[in-house]
């Protein structure tokens, strides 16, 4: 048991992202797992139930709503927090989950810096 008694499941298929912030929670106290692929974190969670999943939306493989629609047939009390850099509208508007109690909606954190989707080329000036 750790000092927070929290599992946390980090669940990316960017493996320098899972091993950023799992190095970052670990130093923190927390217990965590790591996968890289959706059917990755399914099974860990069939192993092993996690306090609260971190969850990629865009992955290779297992897309993270229908890992997040899975997860909740598992077992509906685990938290899922939807970790993303993807500010596609569609999928921000795209309700979470259909097995919720409460409404939830996929957003952006306060304060987050957003991403041109088309970066104009930088241009010397001419001076």
């Amino acid at each position: 048991m750790t000092a927070t008694g929290a599992k946390v499941l980090i669940v990316d298929d960017e493996a320098e992202f899972v091993e950023f912030v799992g190095k970052f929670l670990v130093t923190s106290g927390y217990d965590v797992d790591r996968a890289l692929h959706g059917a990755d974190a399914l099974m860990a969670i069939a192993l092993a139930r996690p306090d609260v999943v971190l969850l990629d939306v865009r992955m290779s493989g297992i897309h993270g709503v229908d890992v997040l629609k899975r997860i909740r047939s598992m077992d509906p009390t685990i938290p899922v927090i939807i970790v993303t850099a993807d500010d596609d509208p569609v999928l921000l508007s795209r309700p979470v989950s259909s097995h919720r109690q409460e409404s939830g909606r996929l957003g952006r954190l306060p304060g987050a810096r957003r991403r041109s989707r088309n970066p104009r080329p930088y241009k010397r000036s001419s001076r």
